[in-house]
């Protein structure tokens, strides 16, 4: 094909079109339907790969936001267990420290009966939100005060518990024994065989025994009033700190529901802890008055 040229009118000669103008010469030549469909195609390639980058970033934007539901979700599931296992140890906590003036701190370790709950609150600190953590934090400080200050209030009790298990065991040894010679006094009596000798040795014994049994008896009855008093002392002592712990318990109970997304009035949560509180010291009162009168 002969290169396409053009007429340079003041040199009167023909000139050669450069590279570009040739390309530009040929294109004119190209049929319009051509460009139709070249156009269409052109059109269709970009309207999907426009709709494929769009696709794109819906598929990546939704496997983000997929990926961060599914932590929430773990997250969240995690809390549920975690906060219901420490709501369970707290109400446990005062039930626990009610006990301990019954336990034997020979054979008990008193400390270990709120193992539990401190490690649930441990739990409760690190997946909580920074506020419910302080918070959780300050009751474990509080009851670990409290625990403290209740085992030495409770010591008088397990001291005087002592008193009574020593009293009674030599008591029931010299009422035993007393049991014992007076069977051998009436077997001697009712055997026909009077023997004056062996009669009075048993009385003696018998005497001894007794005596020392209404000993142990006396001492048993004086470590028993003793411990009625250390108990309303040391049950007075526990009243007055679970009220004053009451208020920092409403308040972790509150956090926690507030992250479980629960609604949560903390202002009727602490009246009604005021009301229980006046109810259960008037029950107690109550029952020791009674226990004083019987």
């Amino acid at each position: 094909m002969t290169p396409a040229r053009s007429l340079d009118i003041r040199a009167g000669v023909l000139i050669p079109l450069s590279p570009m103008m040739q390309m530009l010469h040929y294109l004119a030549k190209i049929p319009d339907v051509v460009w139709s469909g070249l156009l269409a195609s052109a059109l269709t390639l970009a309207g999907v790969m426009l709709s494929n980058r769009s696709n794109t970033k819906r598929l990546l934007k939704q496997l983000s936001h997929d990926s961060e539901e599914n932590g929430k979700n773990r997250i969240n599931f995690l809390r549920k267990e975690v906060y219901l296992e420490a709501a369970e140890k707290m109400a446990k906590a005062n039930g626990y420290l009610g006990k301990i003036p019954q336990m034997d701190p020979v054979k008990d370790n008193i400390a270990d009966g709120l193992s539990d709950f401190f490690a649930a609150a441990a739990k409760l600190q690190l997946v909580s939100q920074p506020d419910t953590s302080q918070l959780a934090g300050e009751l474990v400080t509080r009851y670990g005060e409290i625990l403290l200050g209740l085992l030495a209030k409770a010591a008088p009790v397990h001291s005087l518990n002592t008193d009574i298990r020593i009293a009674s065991d030599f008591y029931d040894r010299n009422q035993a024994e007393v049991t014992r010679i007076l069977a051998e006094m009436t077997q001697l009596n009712e055997s026909g065989h009077p023997n004056p000798i062996q009669f009075a040795a048993l009385q003696r014994s018998y005497e001894s025994a007794q005596e020392a049994a209404n000993h142990f008896a006396d001492e048993r009855s004086r470590a028993y009033e003793q411990q009625a008093s250390a108990m309303r002392d040391y049950t007075t002592t526990l009243l007055n700190e679970i009220r004053s712990v009451g208020g920092l318990q409403v308040q972790v109970t509150a956090a926690i529901r507030s992250e479980l997304g629960l609604t949560t009035d903390i202002i009727e949560y602490e009246a009604l802890l005021q009301k229980n509180s006046s109810r259960m010291d008037k029950a107690i009162q109550g029952l020791l008055t009674k226990l004083e009168e019987s």
